[in-house]
């Protein structure tokens, strides 16, 4: 998919740079394609080894980043028409269960004590629905659109969150701002991100995106007040889902990740090869993520 995944993923050539839909006036007025992936892990954004406030992190057996840290099936779809709009689709497996993680925070608020531990019961689906509108002025590409995140096996976790974009030659900045608190973010979160697509020899093509969060540093699962007293968490701690946590406290906004890929096709199979290169950042705690090397093989129809 276009536009998510890097989102973390792997499949980043799809989620990486940002969608550009050009029209031809001779052919068909609309297009509609998909595409099925094998990806060697699922990176959301960057987040490589924790979305916590101390490192090392739970990992996918305590519902901690990586999405899923072992290769991950992924698919999708996407509707364009010459008019702008457009609408799209794109899915991953995860390896463990956000309906686990948002029952870990519903205990923790009633009881003030956690029982849930077995996050891989039911692990997770992640859809994501988006659309919106593409337009033109001049030389500059623009985009406004939505993005609904629904979980199967979710708690907690389903979203919407905007995206604004504007896009010349090869160039794409665009701001995705989430609207509502989730176990993974909190209202008001903005997703920068700087992309950059070049065609090169051999039919290769090379991304590069640049990764940067201004976080709103309180929600309702994430910041430093304890949910099961409505009071703030004790210096040197951090409110994480379903506790407060010693480590780094919430920041205002850093940077997240350099991603550097390469893809090409393989032939006239339909086949997609691509391999990228995870610069880590820091997460919403200023807790540094560990630099990765990913890849995905993707067919697309």
């Amino acid at each position: 998919m276009l536009d998510k995944a890097i989102a973390g993923s792997v499949c980043a050539l799809f989620l990486l740079a940002s969608p550009v839909f050009a029209a031809d006036e001779a052919a068909a007025p609309y297009s509609l394609t998909g595409h099925l992936d094998l990806a060697s892990r699922y990176y959301l954004r960057g987040a490589t080894t924790t979305y916590g406030n101390v490192k090392p992190g739970l990992g996918n057996r305590g519902a901690d980043a990586p999405e899923s840290d072992r290769i991950t099936p992924q698919w999708g779809a996407d509707f364009t028409h010459q008019s702008g709009f457009y609408l799209g689709y794109w899915a991953s497996a995860i390896n463990y269960s956000y309906k686990q993680l948002g029952r870990s925070h519903d205990q923790y608020a009633a009881t003030g004590s956690v029982a849930v531990n077995d996050f891989q019961d039911g692990k997770s689906v992640e859809n994501d629905f988006y659309g919106g509108y593409t337009g033109k002025l001049g030389e500059l590409s623009y985009t406004l659109g939505l993005t609904a995140y629904y979980y199967i096996n979710g708690r907690h976790a389903n979203a919407t969150e905007t995206k604004l974009g504007v896009a010349w030659q090869e160039y794409a900045l665009n701001a995705q701002t989430l609207l509502n608190d989730t176990v993974w973010g909190n209202r008001g979160d903005t997703y920068w991100t700087l992309n950059y697509t070049r065609p090169l020899p051999a039919e290769l093509t090379f991304t590069a995106s640049l990764g940067w969060y201004t976080y709103a540093r309180e929600g309702k699962y994430l910041g430093t007040v304890d949910a099961a007293s409505g009071t703030s968490c004790a210096a040197g701690t951090a409110f994480v889902v379903n506790g407060c946590f010693a480590g780094k406290a919430p920041i205002g906004d850093g940077f997240r990740h350099l991603v550097l890929g390469l893809s090409r096709p393989i032939s006239d199979t339909g086949l997609t090869w691509t391999v990228q290169g995870i610069i880590g950042g820091d997460n919403r705690f200023g807790v540094n993520q560990v630099s990765k090397l990913v890849g995905v093989i993707s067919y697309g129809f």
